[in-house]
């Protein structure tokens, strides 16, 4: 049986192990990217500016993750981790519920790793917590990705437990310009600061 592949992230994600899905042919992706607003973060998107040029070639595997991922994996055809922490989502975006719910079923097949989520997708989130029996694992961190530049969220959304902002102006909460993430980690513990900040280039 065919299983999602993770991948080795580089440059501030350097050491991070990654389950990517291709962002490219993500229709949420697509409408964000070419919303035209200068205030959403997705007009700059790192992955789908990537995906098209220096990381083409990630295409392939991405979009087999991709076709996987949308459907839904018997958690034994999930794979086994031997890590710490994993990332879910260096690349893409949740497409649907079955989507959310087989990285939920990926974290609680592996107990020993803490797997964090970032996605903007609440609507998706929502959903799956009203489905009857669900629970989120422990070990899965939500990270709530705020698409909007310049407009700090200090309240954690439902269900989340940790949300993600961007700012091109210094802010005295900035507690993520400049660092790996191997190295800090915030993003992959339940510990330590859960509004976190990071000053993005400014767009010309």
């Amino acid at each position: 049986m065919d299983t999602i592949e993770p991948s080795v992230m580089t440059g501030k994600m350097t050491g991070i192990t990654s389950f990517n899905t291709n962002t490219v042919s993500n229709e949420f992706c697509g409408k964000m990217f070419n919303s035209g607003k200068s205030d959403v973060i997705c007009t700059e998107c790192y992955s789908m500016k990537m995906l098209k040029g220096s990381r083409k070639n990630c295409v392939p595997k991405f979009q087999r993750n991709t076709d996987l991922m949308q459907h839904h994996i018997h958690p034994d055809d999930l794979p086994v981790l031997n890590l710490a922490w994993c990332r879910g989502h260096g690349h893409g975006e949740l497409i649907n519920y079955k989507h959310f719910l087989n990285f939920s079923n990926l974290a609680k097949k592996n107990p020993q790793t803490t797997l964090t989520l970032f996605t903007k997708r609440r609507d998706i989130v929502n959903w799956v917590f009203k489905l009857k029996g669900y629970k989120k694992p422990k070990n899965l961190i939500l990270v709530y990705s705020n698409p909007i530049i310049n407009k700090v969220i200090n309240e954690i959304p439902k269900h989340f437990d940790k949300v993600f902002n961007t700012v091109t102006e210094e802010n005295a909460q900035d507690n993520c310009t400049g660092k790996k993430c191997i190295d800090c980690l915030n993003c992959y513990k339940h510990s330590g600061a859960q509004v976190l900040i990071e000053k993005v280039k400014k767009r010309s």
